[in-house]
């Protein structure tokens, strides 16, 4: 069965874009983190889980993360060759294929 979930993110564009070629895109994003901080992450989306909340891979914490899209403030794409070496970009891949596997 299919459903469908209204995402109301107005980078959410942007996100799907790095969500759906991970070999090509990474996220800069600037987050409001739940203690009110602004935090500035590089992150590349694996897997939306509801219509608010992204699992990412947080490449400077390097671990996954979930993360709030109403506290998503900017987006911007940049190419992974530019933030990752070639063995990075492999396991941003690799990361994708997991989660798809844990949290369907």
């Amino acid at each position: 069965a299919l459903f469908f979930m209204q995402i109301a993110n107005k980078h959410w564009g942007l996100l799907q874009i790095a969500l759906q070629e991970p070999q090509l895109w990474v996220a800069h994003i600037r987050y409001l983190a739940e203690d009110g901080n602004l935090t500035e992450r590089t992150v590349s989306p694996l897997k939306l889980l509801t219509n608010d909340r992204l699992l990412v891979y947080c490449l400077g914490r390097e671990a996954v993360r979930s993360l709030r899209l109403s506290r998503i403030l900017i987006v911007k794409l940049r190419l992974s060759m530019d933030v990752l070496p070639p063995e990075g970009v492999k396991t941003l891949v690799e990361h994708k294929s997991r989660a798809k596997k844990d949290f369907y």
